[in-house]
């Protein structure tokens, strides 16, 4: 038998889910909303797999709640963009981070040396 106290896990949790995070919701706000620490919410997807399902569902609803809010701010120019960006960034980054992809190398597939110089405050490179 297992140490420790009796998870709180209810497969009925699942079906809270993705109505929760629909409104733009993170899993951090989930965990508040399920009255656990995220650390649980994350051990539950780890554990349960149909967890998993409805909240990777739910990041998902979550994103399309932000991605709505930034093209009503488009289309009418009420709201807050940068707040639905960062939203985005932090809701979806796959899709939605600022990408800066620098290529070192060169024609033959090598890498290209690289000089970095660092000025001081006065402009010098002390």
């Amino acid at each position: 038998m297992p140490a420790g106290r009796p998870s709180k896990y209810d497969p009925a949790i699942c079906k809270q889910v993705v109505p929760f995070m629909a409104d733009g919701y993170s899993v951090a706000g989930l965990a508040g909303h399920l009255g656990v620490a995220l650390q649980t919410v994350y051990n539950w997807m780890d554990a349960h797999p149909e967890f998993m399902d409805a909240v990777k569902e739910g990041q998902a609803a979550a994103a399309m709640w932000w991605e709505d809010r930034l093209r009503k701010n488009a289309q009418t120019g009420d709201g807050n963009a940068a707040s639905c960006i960062f939203g985005l960034k932090n809701r979806a980054p796959k899709e939605w981070r600022d990408r800066k992809e620098i290529d070192h190398s060169s024609e033959d597939g090598s890498m290209t040396p690289t000089t970095i110089i660092i000025k001081g405050a006065d402009g010098s490179g002390n």
